[in-house]
């Protein structure tokens, strides 16, 4: 189910109003059951994916808990981060790893080695739900979290609808005991509420589906457009990325918030990063904590030598690029933004070159970490393209018209894009600067109720007139 649709518009207030008029004791059962119809909505065969990790995940926790033996720990473990990686490996990466063997081997079709892709269909937010689940599994082997004993609650845990598609991706230390709680109807989770969900459609509505338009025009006929275009499309994307994916964030939050589930923040004004270093520590924060706790430190972290701590870092950084999409293209992405975190941190390591940063005008620092996004979504969203190649192909084409000018038509975008671009860089700035002018706005209740009410029923209308375009991090 879209989160941008008249369903989820009549979903969410239906589940959230009989969630506060059922008994406590029944009020989990309801969750489940409409996280699960959430699910299935999309491909009812896929709700079987889900089931499985859930079962398969506890069941191994639980061998994990039963024994002292290191041995029998170790081997619950494995299969938990098997189960979960298994399915993960045959979903997403099985036709990346058909095109990998026919490249290595120079197999082309008619050959007698070649294979032929799959075709397998990539269920919604399986890179979530299975990390979720292995993140789970290591934490009761550490013993940061005791085993659950109920299935009925942990599957509950993996499959809570509002984060369950596209994140953020939850801790059991989070999320999981917050399901004993009393959760009643209370006014001060409304409006906080309310604000997000708000904010979170007017992200992906007003900035991100338009924005894909000319998006989608320029990538899908590089050739056709000047560089120019291709730059200002490439900066418009980065805005369309971010409007979407945090957008998904902020209404997940805020429909849990409703409900009195508090769901960690997952973004925090990344473009307003000053390196592209702080920048993962500000986009996606789920997924950056998770690469940090599960890859980064057992690696060995900053604990060892500078060398090995680069290493490090270039592994996890490059995880990244493999974990958002199954190609070539993805994996030159990670590599990209390693090197670049990996050189920030060596420059960096000079008191003198840290120093002259630090003085370094606000501005162009932000647009420092703003550009080099934005390059290097040449990479990220590349497709193949008739003439041109594959993705890896055309990420090529597209990073070389980047850097040597060349001539073609140009590109227009909308005002309104634009203005809701300013509007919401004008939210952040207040929010990163001066959080108390902010804060006296908000107190504005009526105010911002109006605002919100606006947002949501030209959302409502739009989504009732058109076909509402998936969440991009669906795809992942």
């Amino acid at each position: 189910m879209l989160f941008n649709s008249i369903h989820y518009f009549a979903f969410a207030p239906v589940v959230i109003g009989i969630y506060f008029l059922v008994p406590k004791r029944f009020q989990r059962a309801w969750l489940l059951v409409t996280s699960l119809y959430f699910y299935a909505v999309f491909r009812v065969p896929f709700t079987v994916l889900l089931l499985f990790s859930i079962v398969a995940t506890y069941l191994c926790t639980r061998g994990i808990a039963s024994s002292e033996r290191r041995i029998v720990r170790r081997l619950f473990l494995g299969l938990a981060i098997a189960a979960n990686l298994s399915v993960l490996y045959f979903f997403k990466f099985i036709d990346f790893s058909i095109e990998v063997w026919n490249i290595v081997l120079f197999q082309d079709p008619c050959d007698s080695l070649y294979v032929g892709p799959t075709g397998v269909l990539l269920p919604m937010g399986i890179s979530f739900f299975t990390l979720q689940a292995m993140a789970y599994a290591i934490d009761v082997y550490r013993g940061v979290i005791p085993v659950g004993r109920s299935l009925f609650n942990f599957a509950l845990f993996l499959s809570f609808f509002p984060q369950l598609v596209a994140g953020p991706i939850m801790r059991a230390k989070d999320l999981l005991d917050q399901f004993a709680e009393d959760h009643r109807f209370r006014y001060e989770n409304l409006y906080p509420g309310l604000r997000q969900i708000a904010l979170g459609c007017f992200k992906k509505t007003l900035i991100a589906d338009p924005a894909g338009v000319a998006v989608d025009a320029v990538f899908g006929a590089p050739g056709h457009y000047s560089s120019g275009a291709l730059w200002i499309v490439l900066m418009l994307h980065a805005m369309q990325i971010y409007g979407d994916f945090s957008g998904y964030s902020d209404i997940a939050i805020g429909t849990g918030r409703i409900m009195g589930f508090h769901i960690p923040m997952n973004f925090k004004r990344p473009f307003m990063a000053p390196t592209m270093s702080e920048f993962w520590n500000r986009w996606h924060i789920s997924l950056s904590t998770w690469l940090r706790d599960y890859i980064y430190i057992p690696l060995g972290g900053n604990r060892v030598s500078p060398v090995r701590t680069y290493w490090n870092i270039f592994i996890t950084m490059a995880a990244s690029g493999v974990w958002h999409g199954a190609g070539l293209n993805y994996v030159a992405w990670g590599i990209v933004h390693a090197l670049v975190v990996v050189i920030e941190r060596f420059i960096f390591s000079f008191p003198r070159a840290k120093a002259f940063w630090e003085r370094a005008p606000a501005f162009f620092k932000f647009l420092y970490t703003y550009m080099f996004f934005s390059f290097t979504f040449c990479f990220f969203r590349a497709r193949a393209v008739a003439g041109i190649g594959d993705a890896f192909d055309v990420s090529l084409y597209l990073s070389h018209r980047a850097i040597f000018w060349k001539s073609g038509q140009s590109i227009s975008v909308e005002p309104s894009v634009l203005f809701a671009i300013a509007l919401l860089v004008g939210y952040e700035l207040l929010q990163e600067r001066w959080s108390e002018h902010l804060e006296r706005i908000m107190r504005y209740r009526r105010l911002v109720y109006a605002i919100c009410a606006s947002i949501l029923g030209y959302c409502a209308v739009v989504y009732s007139i058109s076909d509402s375009a998936p969440f991009v991090y669906f795809q992942f």
